[in-house]
């Protein structure tokens, strides 16, 4: 039986239990974590998936995606995906815990310690670690790799990724005049932040008119209406801007056995002239281009896809040290 076929069976025959949601204190900042299944007892070495998203960095946009991929695997690997920090509206008993906590706003750099501190810290030390970032989060997981020497990890899956050049990219150079209008659009989203859910969510619908959108994408969508949530995601951003420009080759070429590439075709922030070159650097690499129309915010409408390539890319990583059972 084919890897593919496998994982098919898979998915249509495991259950998934209940997202589970925790807010540990990350760096001294209250963070929205989301888990999915917990760590066989009968398994030697222990697998996670981590997943970096990208900006936003609403971690429930990836509700899908995580039940997919625990559901790929059997229910074998645990899935955790962590909000950036000031990214989600936490809830009322987690702000009254966390009332005399700073409440700043948090730059591209901060989000970078963050994660580090997350996984140096809240990661059980005998895990083995997927790092799977999305967009911006694969310059993230570069960083992990990179000030992370002592963490375990198997692979940093790099889905549709921004680690370079953002400015040059068709979206960077349209969207960077728009951060000079950061103010106005906290403000807009201060006023609309007093309408009702049952406004917001019409609202939201009416956005996404005509889309499909996977489970969890409207319910993640609520936060940005968060006047702090619009104010750190367009904060972040114009950072990204400034600060994203030539690839970290020598992280790549030392951890380029760990890494897979997946890029987009019509990615408009990392055109395929991005592709190309990374392949043309590293042709020995595991770097991909996209075949299947997957957009850039796959996890939107296109988590379940996404979910089936990855496990695949992870179940051959695993292959050699744990035979797969095909009756």
């Amino acid at each position: 039986m084919s890897f593919s076929r496998h994982i098919v069976k898979r998915m249509t025959q495991i259950s998934v239990p209940k997202i589970r949601s925790e807010y540990p204190c990350v760096d001294g900042i209250r963070t929205h974590v989301m888990k999915c299944g917990d760590f066989p007892t009968d398994q030697g070495k222990k697998l996670l998936y981590l997943i970096i998203p990208g900006n936003p960095g609403v971690v429930g946009y990836y509700d899908k995606f995580m039940r997919e991929l625990y559901r790929a695997h059997g229910g074998r690997i645990p899935v955790w995906g962590m909000a950036h920090a000031g990214h989600v509206t936490l809830p009322d008993d987690v702000k009254k815990e966390n009332s005399g906590a700073s409440k700043g706003t948090y730059g591209f750099k901060d989000q970078i310690a963050h994660k580090i501190a997350f996984v140096k810290n809240h990661v059980p030390r005998d895990t083995q670690l997927i790092l799977i970032g999305h967009s911006v989060g694969c310059y993230m997981v570069l960083e992990i790799l990179k000030h992370c020497p002592e963490v375990d990890v198997l692979k940093g899956v790099q889905l549709l990724p921004m680690i370079e050049r953002l400015k040059e990219t068709p979206n960077g150079s349209r969207l960077a005049p728009s951060t000079y209008f950061r103010w106005l659009a906290v403000f807009v989203a201060f006023l609309l932040s007093f309408l009702p859910d049952v406004a917001k969510r019409w609202l939201l619908k009416l956005y996404f008119l005509g889309r499909k959108l996977d489970e969890g994408a409207v319910e993640a969508s609520l936060n940005l209406f968060d006047p702090n949530v619009t104010n750190n995601s367009i904060f972040m951003g114009w950072q990204e801007l400034s600060l994203v420009h030539e690839p970290d080759l020598q992280c790549i070429g030392q951890h380029l056995d760990k890494l897979i590439f997946y890029y987009g075709v019509t990615d408009g922030w990392a055109p395929v002239s991005f592709y190309q070159r990374m392949k043309n650097t590293f042709p020995q690499g595991d770097i991909h281009l996209c075949e299947r129309g997957i957009q850039h915010a796959f996890c939107l409408e296109q988590s379940a896809e996404m979910a089936g390539m990855v496990a695949e890319w992870i179940e051959q990583a695993t292959a050699a040290e744990r035979p797969l059972h095909t009756g």
